[in-house]
């Protein structure tokens, strides 16, 4: 289907754009959630524009359950974005482990792209168990979860 790589190409624009607009304007957060906070209230919709506009291709490119579950998860972190917040927070942070957690196990699962599971996990353990030492830990780890994605997809497509 022709509209796939284009669907692929807005995906991997969204993340690009918004994570550079961010560390660009306001420097590496404590999490890509976070930006949420730093953004003008009146900006603060593009975190919701940046997860759909990341999720939806995502599911649509990946094309299986665990990538539908795991842009759903994405989709609600979006849905959930002031994860300070009472009524939002659970929403935001199950969505957030869903996303990983699914889109990890359908790069292997689905897609048979283990080597991207190796070098995820290569890079998100160490900075999960020296989190203490790493300032802004979550977002590196989110980071390489979006580009294992990001990555994952291209190479099915491509």
């Amino acid at each position: 289907m022709t509209y796939i790589p284009i669907l692929y190409g807005i995906m991997v624009a969204v993340f690009v754009s918004y994570v550079t607009y961010i560390w660009a304007k306001y420097g590496v957060q404590h999490s890509i959630s976070q930006s949420y906070y730093v953004l003008p209230e009146k900006l603060r919709f593009l975190m919701t524009l940046f997860c759909w506009g990341f999720a939806i291709p995502a599911i649509i490119v990946g094309g299986t359950g665990l990538m539908f579950l795991a842009g759903s998860g994405i989709a609600f972190v979006g849905a959930a974005a002031a994860f300070q917040e009472k009524t939002t927070k659970e929403v935001h942070y199950i969505g957030a482990g869903v996303g990983v957690a699914a889109s990890q196990l359908s790069m292997f699962v689905n897609f048979g792209l283990w080597p991207i599971n190796v070098v995820f996990f290569a890079i998100a353990l160490p900075l999960f168990l020296f989190r203490k030492k790493i300032k802004n830990w979550i977002w590196w780890a989110e980071i390489a979860a979006f580009v294992s994605i990001c990555i994952g997809l291209g190479i099915i497509l491509f």
